[in-house]
């Protein structure tokens, strides 16, 4: 009964033909823990200081100590802060930050930033001119441009998970900077001007950091 088993023939026997696939070493070695960290944190530096020499180029606003001013700048670096030692540090067990911590810090940056624009920020008689209104928004971006790249540079195939949301978070901190300078700088407290002209890098930072996430940040 067994006679013919040899002559039917093996469905898998063109997958044994196949010549095994070619294994190339990776192009750069793989940075260790803690060089990793020392060119983040050198990417961090560099950040911060385009944002001030941006600021000082643009020049200070002449209430920036008064508390109304003071204040919400500290809330935000602090925020700023916190927000990157979560979103890049590892927690228990050598594991990152989950996609709910992550999803909740990108709602927390643009809800910061608008509470205390609220509180500290009213509606003048009259608007600014459309090139004012460009001119702090340029302002902003270019001082979040650097900071992005950089981020974009010493994180890409760093994220072993929600790729997509980290860039999302680090993209919209990296713009919640830019918005510490230019809040430094301009002394125009329209409400809907500081939301949309000096808010706009946020934005721009969280769709950003996700686009290069996406591409380029899975581990």
């Amino acid at each position: 009964m067994l006679e013919g088993l040899e002559d039917i023939p093996d469905p898998a026997g063109h997958l044994a033909d196949r010549p095994p696939p070619v294994m190339a070493a990776p192009a750069e070695p793989s940075l260790t823990r803690p060089a990793r960290e020392r060119r983040v944190v050198s990417a961090m530096l560099a950040g911060l200081t385009w944002v001030l020499l941006l600021t000082w180029i643009a020049g200070f606003r002449a209430d920036l100590g008064a508390p109304r001013v003071a204040i919400p700048l500290a809330l935000w670096a602090l925020l700023s802060g916190v927000g990157l030692r979560l979103a890049l540090a590892a927690r228990a067990r050598g594991l990152p930050a989950g996609v709910r911590a992550l999803q909740a810090l990108v709602a927390a940056v643009p809800v910061g930033f608008l509470a205390a624009a609220v509180a500290t920020s009213g509606l003048a008689d009259g608007p600014l001119s459309p090139r004012s209104n460009l001119r702090c928004s340029a302002i902003g971006l270019g001082m979040a441009l650097l900071p992005l790249a950089l981020a974009a540079f010493v994180l890409r195939r760093s994220f072993l998970s929600a790729p997509a949301w980290r860039g999302a978070a680090i993209g919209a901190l990296c713009g919640l900077g830019a918005v510490i300078g230019i809040q430094a700088h301009c002394a125009y407290d329209d409400l809907l001007h500081v939301t949309f002209a000096h808010g706009l890098p946020i934005a721009a930072g969280a769709l950003l950091g996700a686009a290069a996430g996406s591409l380029g940040g899975r581990a």
